[in-house]
């Protein structure tokens, strides 16, 4: 429960969630039997010194009697305190401390009111040194609770103070004057008090926080490296399997006929995309993870999204004799686009691999002003203390074994990663044995004003024959030596006129030397020097005075996404993603839209 703040003009310190009042009536009550003590004390030697100088009274021994049994009283109440204290009942233990207080000092105001009465100089010299002296001495044990101490201090020195003023002489109106100035300074002084005690129990409970803030930051770095080290043993793990299978295919090439060995190659070659999916998975993962992602937002329309997971699992579906039915929706949602896919690809994904029989639902509701997009199958269905597992990195329930092929265990950690960059949640719903269902809330988007859609030009579609490519000029920038002669053979067998170098210095010396602009550049992201591939890109652009069509190829998962016509690629890069990039990218420069997909 935060508690109100009380304004402080002289402290600078912040508030705090925390029982700060709680706190302070707990000190009271520990202060408490000082001032008790104090009262058993003072009470008795009030009643000597006034029947030392004015004799035995009946009032003087029924104001004795009253102060020991109020003293009693208040004793047993504080007891009474420890035992039953409630956060809900602080205000009623603050306000019987307050009345407890008055009481004492409507006690000692009366004997300064009575001894006043005597006349007598040495018993009113001792009733106002005492008056005095409690109302000071209770600055340090009453200030805790303003209230509880402007009660005793009031009602104590009040009644000598009137009495004063009342008098017909000026110099005991003077004592009158005198004694409101010391009962002023005695408040100001105790709200001093209880500010400094405020401020020091700020104090504690920061450092408190901050002791706990600490202490979870510390549980949750060993978590984090703990998770680490696991995600790197079970990537080693995935990793270690087809690199096995590739050296010992490589060290068996020269056993065998030709078919042996194109069997071979073809075996390496599936381990590589082996490889090569497992790393994509994990920079997935390493982007879906990063703060710095910034992601696409705009108005989606669902349906496309649905089509394309459709066309993508169908075949998958239709092998496993499984029902993958889409819900048809005219809806549109407020995200990212391709992170989005991605959610839903490993969605369906899943429901398609582990669901033997039956089918898999994928379909959107809308709830206010958020869509929730549901995939449902009849696989095995999850237990509820599992469903916090598999969106740990790694972790397969029907894989534990970490067995080659059956999936790497990132789907929905990257799902979730994603989720939380696009501020979607997602939720789980299992029936063990029935099956279960994944979904994704996002935001509604009101239905955009659609441009007309763009023909595509014929001449720039995407070609098999390398035509579109034919005597265009590429400039690569690639430091790495053997990666830069593939890539330029490669090229150069699609039809381009390649001229590759090291790094940005030399990039910029090549179009300074040939007076000529490249028609499309290739760079890769980290590079020797100064300046990396998007510096380069946007270097070379201003010095031409064209924005030529560039690909971006890099290893960061968190390298940026600028835009500005620039494709980014992450790697590894198959060479037919490769040329379908260098396609879209021409089509785009000349046409403005992106070609024709099979």
């Amino acid at each position: 429960m935060q508690e109100s703040q009380i304004p402080d003009t002289r402290s600078n310190l912040p508030p705090v969630a925390s029982s700060e009042g709680h706190e302070l009536i707990e000190l009271l009550a520990r202060q408490m039997p000082m001032v008790l003590a104090a009262v058993v004390v003072v009470a008795p030697t009030a009643f000597y010194i006034h029947n030392l100088r004015m004799g035995s009274s009946e009032w003087v021994e029924r104001w004795l009697a009253l102060a020991l049994v109020l003293g009693a009283i208040r004793a047993a109440l504080v007891v009474a305190y420890w035992q039953f204290r409630t956060a809900s009942t602080l205000a009623l233990w603050r306000w019987i401390f307050a009345l407890g207080s008055l009481a004492s000092g409507s006690l000692f105001g009366a004997f300064g009111w009575m001894a006043a009465q005597t006349g007598d100089g040495q018993l009113m010299v001792f009733t106002i040194m005492m008056v005095v002296g409690l109302t000071a001495g209770s600055v340090a044990s009453l200030s805790a609770d303003r209230l509880v101490y402007g009660a005793f201090a009031v009602s104590a020195m009040g009644p000598v103070i009137v009495r004063f003023l009342l008098a017909p002489d000026e110099p005991n109106r003077a004592m009158g004057v005198l004694g409101i100035v010391f009962l002023v300074t005695h408040l100001g002084y105790s709200i001093l008090q209880n500010r400094t005690m405020r401020d020091l129990i700020r104090l504690r409970n920061q450092e408190k926080a901050l002791a706990r803030d600490l202490e979870e930051a510390r549980d949750r770095a060993e978590r984090s490296n703990a998770e680490k080290t696991r995600f790197l043993l079970a990537a080693g793990h995935d990793l270690r399997q087809p690199l096995y299978a590739i050296r010992l295919l490589l060290d068996s090439l020269d056993v065998g006929d030709s078919a042996t060995r194109a069997s071979r190659v073809a075996t390496i070659g599936e381990s590589v995309n082996a490889i090569s999916d497992l790393l994509e998975r994990m920079l997935e993962a390493a982007r879906a993870g990063s703060k710095g992602y910034v992601p696409q937002l705009g108005p989606v329309e669902l349906e496309g999204v649905l089509r394309q997971i459709g066309v993508e699992f169908a075949v998958d579906a239709y092998s496993k004799e499984l029902d993958l039915c889409f819900v048809g929706t005219k809806l549109w949602a407020w995200t990212d686009p391709a992170l989005l896919t991605q959610i839903l690809r490993n969605f369906v994904g899943n429901a398609v691999r582990y669901t033997e029989s039956g089918r898999v639902l994928v379909g959107v509701r809308r709830q206010g002003r958020n869509l929730q997009l549901q995939v449902w199958d009849t696989g095995p269905g999850i237990e509820a203390e599992d469903i916090p597992k598999v969106f740990e990195p790694f972790h397969q329930l029907a894989n534990p074994g970490r067995q080659y092929g059956g999936g790497h265990g990132l789907g929905l950690t990257i799902a979730r990663g994603m989720a939380d960059i696009i501020g979607g949640d997602i939720t789980v719903s299992s029936w063990p044995g029935k099956g279960s269902m994944f979904a994704i809330s996002i935001p509604y988007a009101d239905v955009p004003a659609l441009a007309p859609e763009l023909e595509f030009l014929p001449s720039h579609s995407a070609s098999a024959d390398g035509k579109a490519f034919s005597g265009r000029k590429l400039l690569l920038i690639e430091d790495h030596g053997p990666v830069r002669e593939i890539l330029s053979e490669l090229f150069a067998s699609w039809g381009f006129e390649v001229e590759a170098v090291a790094d940005a210095a030399q990039a910029l010396a090549t179009i300074e030397t040939t007076g000529r602009g490249p028609d499309i550049l290739v760079s890769d992201f980290r590079l020797p020097g100064g300046m990396d591939g998007l510096a380069a890109i946007r270097r070379l652009r201003a010095m031409i005075g064209q924005p030529i069509p560039a690909l971006l190829v890099t290893a960061d998962p968190a390298a940026p996404s600028p835009g500005e016509g620039i494709h980014v690629l992450l790697k590894p890069v198959g060479a037919l993603r490769l040329r379908r990039a260098l396609d879209e990218a021409i089509c785009l420069s000349i046409s403005g839209t992106a070609p024709a997909t099979p």
